[in-house]
């Protein structure tokens, strides 16, 4: 589809600064996902701000001088005579006019600026003297000192006359009601009023008619000749400053560079969102078939204590290997507390082989703020195997450091449980051994893809391609992740192997966790302080 032509400059400058903001947050994409900009993109984006401004205020100039025009022939409530609206529509058209030239003066101000302000959203009132001096090379180079000269109070010209009149009316007498057409329209109103017209002969009543429509039409077609070349004046010089500057910076503002920044943002936006890649028709029959007896066991004789079973992991993503993988199910119990002797019960009805992993939970743990990485998992790498979905009015989390840290933030208590695991379980056998070991190194390569993530958004449930995107990422990680995907497979090692291995990544767990962590309080500051700003 054809992109829209700009009618002005003005436009080209607005949508060229807006855009150039959309293309530096397209290098910032950990920024964008949690809601957040970097300072450089504040301070571009601070900048189609001021120009959007611009744009404002020149409609309402715009929209002043059509009410000016139309003034003499409105309709007008009776407290009022036309001549009192029109000196209201010049105030404001004054005030407009001054609005206006701050906002081009903080435009040009940042856009000129050689690093950003400390203070973004708060700017100091920038006097056009002060930019002449300070800015004057830069403004020569850029071809607009001309045009900023016009905005000085003591230059020569339209736009320094009408910012000297509107002086004058906010602090001053106002010049505006003393114009000699409009007292000559005051008097000759007042005269012709009822109750004074008799003291006049017939021909007096004539002059004094002639005198006010004279009167009038002066007055307000003065007022919108006037009014209409400061319009053109201001116009004419905004529209070379704002060709001057998307000139001068190069903004993007072809139809080709707009496209290409719309589609990198579409992507970068699309690889925020997380998708559940699972699906029934992914289960291998045999496991559809025991899957569903676990069903039919459930419906016998626990409907009234399991409220929920999720199926998580491998299998739904069609990704399960056959004595590789594990079976992952949640089941959520109904009632806060069920007797030990029922949970042993369920775990003994439900049939299936050693890589069946079972985590229950009570309905009220499961929905609590301390158990939300599960129902997150649930969420977006699980499929409902019975019962209620617990987690069908959640909405799918955004990859990023939130979802990072929620999945992840745990790491350290997984790791003092591996090494809980081989004090209890010092006789344990081989194949348990085996299994332990290939748990924990599932957990260090998830960990390890957590703080990939955090930094550049994405997401993955599988384990497959989270190995690919640490090894895109850290390539100089490549021997030690691959080592570590054999090790899955393999499950090699013996009881001391595992204290060993949850030793040795406790110190860079224990970093990158602290990184990720400082890195979320500061996100969270900046948040409440842009709130604040902004409010």
């Amino acid at each position: 589809m054809a992109m829209k032509k700009f009618k002005s400059n003005l436009e080209r400058l607005s949508a060229g600064c807006l855009f150039r903001g959309y293309q530096k947050e397209n290098t910032e994409s950990e920024y964008v996902a949690l809601g957040q900009t970097s300072k450089e993109a504040r301070f571009l984006t601070r900048q189609w701000e001021y120009a959007s401004e611009v744009e404002r205020v020149l409609k309402e100039l715009r929209l002043t001088k059509l009410l000016i025009r139309e003034c003499s022939t409105g309709n007008v409530p009776h407290e009022v005579s036309r001549q009192e609206l029109l000196v209201y529509y010049q105030g404001i058209f004054l005030n407009l006019v001054h609005q206006i030239k701050d906002k081009i003066m903080q435009l040009v101000h940042l856009m000129t600026e050689e690093s950003i302000p400390k203070r973004l959203l708060w700017e100091d009132p920038i006097k056009v003297s002060s930019l002449l001096k300070n800015k004057q090379k830069k403004l020569q180079e850029i071809g607009i000192e001309k045009q900023i000269e016009e905005w000085d109070e003591n230059s020569n010209c339209k736009i320094a006359y009408t910012l000297k009149k509107r002086t004058t009316h906010h602090h001053k007498v106002s010049s505006l009601k003393y114009n000699e057409n409009f007292s000559r329209l005051n008097l000759t109103e007042t005269l012709l009023k009822t109750g004074t017209e008799e003291i006049f002969t017939n021909e007096g009543k004539k002059k004094l008619e002639k005198m006010r429509k004279e009167s009038e039409e002066c007055l307000f077609s003065q007022a919108s000749a006037k009014v209409e070349d400061t319009l053109k004046a201001i116009e004419g010089n905004i529209e070379k400053i704002s060709s001057a500057l998307v000139n001068h910076f190069h903004l993007p503002i072809s139809e080709k560079e707009i496209t290409n920044i719309c589609n990198a943002r579409s992507k970068m936006l699309d690889s925020f969102k997380i998708t559940n890649a699972s699906s029934f028709e992914k289960i291998p029959a045999h496991h559809k078939e025991l899957l569903k007896k676990i069903i039919a066991k459930i419906n016998e004789k626990y409907q009234k204590v399991i409220e929920t079973i999720y199926l998580v992991g491998s299998l739904g993503r069609g990704e399960y290997e056959e004595g590789y993988s594990d079976v992952n199910i949640y089941i959520i119990l109904s009632e806060e507390e069920v007797p030990e002797k029922t949970l042993k019960e369920i775990r003994n009805d439900i049939i299936y082989g050693d890589e069946l992993n079972i985590r229950v939970f009570s309905k009220a743990d499961f929905l609590s703020e301390k158990f939300l990485k599960y129902r997150i998992i649930s969420k977006i790498d699980g499929l409902l195997l019975y019962g209620v979905d617990l987690v069908a009015k959640d909405k799918m989390p955004n990859a990023g450091l939130f979802t990072s840290l929620i999945l992840n933030e745990d790491i350290l208590d997984d790791l003092d449980e591996a090494k809980r695991w081989v004090k209890e379980n010092s006789s344990a056998s081989p194949s348990e051994i085996s299994e332990k070991i290939r748990q924990l190194t599932k957990r260090i390569i998830d960990f390890t893809y957590g703080v990939v993530m955090s930094n550049k958004p994405q997401y993955t449930s599988s384990r497959t391609e989270r190995i690919a995107k640490i090894n895109e990422t850290h390539p100089e990680s490549k021997i030690l992740t691959e080592g570590l995907a054999i090790i899955v497979k393999s499950g090699a090692g013996n009881l001391e192997d595992i204290s060993s291995f949850a030793d040795s990544f406790r110190p860079q767990a224990e970093k990158n966790l602290d990184i990720m962590r400082t890195r979320k309080k500061d996100d969270d500051e900046q948040r409440k302080r842009l709130g604040t700003a902004q409010s």
